[in-house]
């Protein structure tokens, strides 16, 4: 796979992350939902970097990036509307999950060489 698709839903996830914050974000606001919301970004951003280097990144890869990023936009839509408004946590669990799947890949790819 070429870097560039491998890197865009990278990129598509920063401006969702920028645009949140940008909205507006108070201190006050920070929850447990935001700092899921960054172990998540910060999980997925290592996942990407570490697929790239490793070569391991290929179209599943790329596939379940999007879905995982795609759930991450409709999950803070809401958010972006209004800044009161609550992301659904089902959205959430299910953008984990996809995180989880891809690290399970990931690492699968790497143990067993493949």
């Amino acid at each position: 796979m070429s870097v560039q698709i491998v890197l865009l839903p990278l990129f598509i996830h920063v401006a969702l992350v920028l645009a949140v914050l940008l909205r507006g974000i108070r201190a006050a606001e920070a929850t447990a939902d935001a700092g899921r919301a960054v172990f998540a970004a910060l999980l997925f951003y290592t996942l990407t970097a570490l697929a790239l280097l490793t070569r391991k990144a290929d179209v599943a890869f790329v596939v379940l990036a999007f879905v995982f990023v795609g759930l991450r936009l409709i999950a803070a839509f809401p958010q972006l509307l209004s800044p009161a408004a609550r992301a659904r946590v089902s959205l959430d669990v299910a953008s984990l999950a996809v995180l989880a799947l891809m690290w399970g890949l990931f690492a699968l790819a790497i143990l067993l060489n493949i």
